[in-house]
């Protein structure tokens, strides 16, 4: 994965953004580093205004290509304030960030959350980190799901309204939902504590709930 700075952003005249290809620089670190060469050469020698400009093109290019993961990606570690789909607002220090979600810790645990689900996000987004393989991205959702049901970890599951839709351990993962076998999360899961079995979809998932150290290996 490559980090790359946003902080340039504000040197901004305006320029043909197909002056640089940005998918190249993604493509070729080797460009990358000429480019970084060459804006240091220009700075060393005076070249101030034309170094703006070359740096600024650059920032429009990464701006149209980078997705909002890459720039979660980025601020890994960091507090920030998202904004969820019922209008709440998520105070999250980012732990890990899938192709389709994030997680991190809050004050009532380990938070997982769908890229669906987030209206917007409030913090020190200046970096990002691309992946430069689909499978650097992470796990997909129905794999986190997945490994939370093997760690038979008790969850508590928020519907896209804010309500709790199911509170219990992940039994089965399909396609594109999972049953909860319905217990307090108090309670480990056995027959006698489980109240019946509930399907959700993965769309109607806000976020889930569960203990702080579900998120570690993920």
């Amino acid at each position: 994965m490559r980090q790359i700075s946003l902080s340039v952003c504000r040197m901004g005249k305006r320029h043909s953004d197909a002056a640089i290809s940005s998918r190249r620089l993604y493509g070729d670190s080797m460009r990358w580093n000429d480019l970084f060469a060459d804006l240091e050469a220009q700075l060393e020698f005076g070249r101030w205004q034309s170094a703006e400009q070359d740096a600024a093109e650059l920032t429009r290019g990464m701006w149209a290509e980078l997705s909002l993961m890459d720039r979660l990606r980025g601020a890994l570690g960091q507090q920030v304030r998202v904004v969820l789909q019922d209008g709440r607002i998520q105070v999250l220090q980012l732990r890990s960030v899938g192709p389709t979600w994030v997680g991190g810790h809050a004050e009532s645990g380990a938070v997982l959350i769908s890229r669906d689900a987030i209206l917007g996000v409030e913090g020190h987004l200046q970096r990002a980190t691309v992946p430069s393989r689909p499978l650097q991205a992470g796990p997909s959702m129905a794999s986190i799901y997945r490994s939370l049901g093997r760690r038979r970890e008790a969850l508590q599951v928020l519907g896209r309204h804010g309500d709790v839709v199911a509170e219990g351990t992940i039994d089965r993962v399909g396609k594109d939902h999972f049953d909860v076998a319905m217990h307090a999360r108090d309670e480990f899961r056995r027959a006698a504590v489980v109240q019946g079995v509930r399907v959700v979809p993965f769309e109607a998932v806000l976020l889930v709930r569960a203990s702080p150290m579900s998120l570690n290996d993920m």
